[in-house]
């Protein structure tokens, strides 16, 4: 595998600032930044580090909502050669403790308007140690003196995001400089991404891919365009803001696009060169809903990589053809990347066998922080021999055709995916299991009628526990995704001959119950509908709906939260706010905001 000639990312972008000072880097609801303000910045960033006494190499974790300040962060982290390791602001204070405990970081660069929240995180994670460098307090600091510069190598780690454990506790990953520097500049080309695109911002800061959402853009002179945070959970309303802001580029996952595609709406997206998908697998009737209603100008670009081997490693263009498939093809490697599939008995499959996956690449990442035994466990010597290369087991089943192209099949461990996030069902077991009212416990994956994957956890109780008071319990300690929507509690989980739990017994939906003597049952002909769709939503929801009952409470989701607005929409032709919704996420208060809209526009149409 020759590889072209290693330029690093922080590298591509100082050339991009070089020739279009003048545009827009970073454009979000906070603000504009243009190229040239991003430097300063980034320098700021990096002297005010470099003064504090961090050295390439050092963990850097990032807390910043603001996405000009997270943007100017990551960069400033760079280009002193040090480890950026971005974190969520808005995730749970605990999940944060953990990330901060993990990396052990003498150093951390937080950003404005997070009031308390870094300290406080600081000082329960016992950083007493630790550095803070306010974002706000760096301005000017580059005018003082110049950055110390680093000589970066493509083996140079970059940064570390936690994914799910299956222990309960995240699994740091390690970039390798090199890898980032491969990926970005095969996207860029593949695509042709030029200084005119503008490419959204969807994916949380705690991912891997929000790096691909940043470097896209700013290694060709492009803009990052971010969405006001509310919109994110509204297809509606995001979809009119990729209409008003003339995205060209959409990165996202196949849950968030089967809301885009229906969304209602005169939504013509003409601005929209690519739509990018990955993190989950894409189904045919998806993309065929997309074609119907936007034809086949925009193109469809179904990705497939775990964050293990740098964001991406197959690619397929979807064509209209594809829709009449079993699945849509997550395609042929990426240059300098080799796919295998390899049977259960270690041997190469044959086309259209299935087997495991495995990624044979020099732009992986360097395994998993502090952990040696999982990154030998998982990335393991080529299988057919006489490489010096790694290849990385995916655990990933699929099947390659005659011609070379590649099929997902599904997991071949407890591993799943909800709304792109990797969620391990050991880890989710292992976190309930520590509740003192739960002996034990089984959660299996299942999916809603449209597609909509969702968890169920079958346990065993101690005691009688409220399945709020478990979701509250593990929300505390697990990303929104990989909290069950479904509880069900059982005498005794079903067992093999050997004593394991048998988890082909288990059924991913709840039994039917008859509903509490004191429910309060739909009222009017709104509510009876919205409680219809509710009911529909909520896969954990069994017998009657109660107009009070939050809908959260009842096992709702963020990534439900999106399907449900979506079908309201649908239903009676108007939004509802988001912001409004989450102040009272019950039927009876939804039914009001939907009622006072209608009666506004029924006022408007008659010129009252």
């Amino acid at each position: 595998m020759a590889s072209e000639a290693f330029q690093p990312i922080q590298a591509l972008v100082a050339k991009a600032i070089r020739r279009f000072p003048d545009h827009i880097a970073v454009e979000c609801a906070d603000g504009k930044l243009t190229y040239a303000e991003l430097d300063r910045r980034a320098d700021d960033i990096a002297v005010a580090l470099q003064e504090a006494g961090a050295a390439p190499g050092a963990l850097v974790p990032v807390l910043a909502e603001d996405r000009r300040e997270l943007v100017a962060a990551v960069l400033g982290v760079l280009r002193i050669g040090g480890v950026v390791v971005p974190l969520d602001a808005t995730a749970q204070q605990r999940r944060l403790e953990q990330a901060l405990n993990d990396t052990d970081a003498s150093w951390v660069v937080t950003g404005s308007d997070l009031g308390g929240l870094p300290a406080k995180v600081l000082a329960a994670a016992g950083a007493t140690e630790t550095t803070r460098i306010d974002i706000a307090d760096t301005a000017g600091t580059s005018a003082r003196r110049a950055v110390v510069a680093h000589e970066p190598s493509p083996d140079d780690p970059c940064y570390v995001f936690f994914t799910s454990g299956s222990t309960g506790r995240p699994k740091g990953i390690v970039g390798r400089l090199g890898s980032v520097d491969h990926f970005i500049r095969w996207e860029t080309g593949l695509l042709g991404v030029d200084p005119g695109w503008r490419v959204s911002q969807l994916i949380s800061p705690a991912f891997d891919a929000v790096l691909r959402d940043i470097f896209v853009p700013l290694t060709t002179g492009a803009t990052l365009c971010v969405p006001p945070p509310d919109t994110l959970l509204d297809p509606a309303e995001l979809s009119r803001w990729l209409e008003a802001s003339d995205i060209s580029l959409v990165h996202t996952v196949p849950s968030l696009f089967r809301r885009l595609a229906t969304a209602p709406g005169e939504h013509g997206f003409t601005a929209l060169e690519c739509v990018a998908l990955s993190g989950e697998k894409l189904a045919p009737r998806d993309a065929a809903g997309w074609f119907d209603r936007f034809g086949e100008r925009t193109k469809l670009l179904n990705l497939y990589g775990p964050s293990e081997t740098t964001m991406t490693k197959t690619f397929h263009f979807v064509t209209r053809a594809d829709t009449e498939r079993e699945s849509i093809p997550i395609g042929r490697p990426m240059p300098e990347t080799e796919v295998l599939v390899l049977t259960d008995r270690g041997q190469l499959a044959a086309a259209g066998e299935v087997g495991e996956i495995y990624l044979c690449t020099p732009h992986r990442s360097l395994g998993y922080h502090r952990q040696p035994d999982a990154t030998a466990k998982a990335f393991v010597p080529d299988p057919r021999g006489g490489s010096a290369e790694l290849a990385y087991r995916t655990g990933d089943f699929g099947r390659l055709s005659a011609d070379g192209v590649l099929e997902y099949l599904g997991r071949k461990d407890h591993q799943v995916k909800i709304g792109g996030v990797r969620v391990e069902l050991g880890g989710v077991e292992s976190v309930l299991r520590k509740h003192p009212a739960i002996a034990e416990a089984a959660v299996v994956a299942g999916e809603s009628a449209d597609g909509t994957p969702f968890l169920c956890a079958h346990i065993e109780q101690t005691t009688n526990v409220d399945s709020a008071l478990l979701r509250a319990f593990l929300r505390e300690r697990l990303p929104e995704a990989a909290v069950p929507a479904v509880f069900v509690p059982t005498a005794e989980l079903p067992r093999t001959i050997s004593g394991k739990i048998d988890r082909r017994a288990l059924p991913a939906t709840a039994p039917a119950q008859t509903a509490p003597a004191d429910v309060l049952a739909p009222r009017t002909p709104a509510e009876q509908a919205i409680a219809r769709i509710w009911a529909s939503v909520l896969p954990g929801l069994a017998g009657a709906v109660d107009i009070r009952q939050d809908f959260f409470d009842a096992g709702g989701s963020s990534l439900l939260v999106i399907e449900l607005l979506s079908r309201l929409s649908a239903e009676f032709g108007v939004s509802v706010p988001l912001h409004e919704f989450l102040s009272a996420p019950t039927v009876s208060a939804v039914a009001g905001l939907i009622e006072g809209s209608l009666i506004s526009d029924d006022i408007d149409d008659l010129g009252l």
